[in-house]
């Protein structure tokens, strides 16, 4: 039996969906300069002539201490990555376009599709690195996202069920209030 994606998989595929979604003008805009090139993973085709490029990947999950029930809602910190790559003399300029493009975008979308309580941006570092051929550009956005899980036992199976909540119908009390949003996807 195949077992249920973990949140933190969903969080990653929605925030490079909604990153990664044209709007429906003709010709489509797009969200970011890095247009379809959005991947969900640290892994993405390193091909210069294909930038700029954004990669989205998850970090520290924490589960805050006063959410911790046994068999209830369990509120979490996700640290949510976005890493903005550009090649080229004006690489700088670029991943500084692409970074304020991505925090426009996720702030313009808070809740990823009404998959998270919140997403916010907590800070931006750029970089450089280059070799013979290529200079490299690099900016990292770290988001701080909250979301909730609640386990639940299926005999089995790993418990993996994602709820939404909104405060102050959170907590315990307030479970009639959760949303499951296990596998909710944002239409791409």
């Amino acid at each position: 039996m195949a077992s249920a994606p973990h949140p933190r998989k969903l969080i990653r595929a929605a925030a490079a969906a909604l990153l990664a979604a044209p709007d429906a003008s003709t010709p489509p805009v797009f969200p970011t300069a890095a247009k379809a090139r959005v991947y969900d993973s640290r892994d993405f085709p390193a091909d210069a002539r294909i930038m700029p490029v954004v990669v989205v990947y998850t970090g520290d999950d924490v589960i805050d201490p006063d959410y911790r029930h046994d068999g209830g809602v369990r509120r979490r910190f996700l640290k949510l990555m976005v890493e903005c790559y550009a090649v080229g003399d004006d690489g700088a300029e670029a991943v500084d376009a692409c970074a304020f493009e991505v925090e426009n975008w996720l702030h313009a979308n808070p809740t990823l599709g009404n998959l998270v309580e919140w997403c916010t941006i907590n800070s931006t570092v750029t970089a450089f690195a280059e070799t013979a051929e290529v200079a490299l550009w690099t900016s990292v956005l770290t988001f701080d996202v909250v979301y909730y899980t609640q386990l639940i036992e299926v005999e089995g199976r790993r418990p993996t069920t994602v709820m939404l909540g909104y405060d102050p119908e959170t907590g315990i009390g307030h479970e009639p209030d959760y949303t499951d949003v296990t596998g909710a996807m944002p239409d791409a």
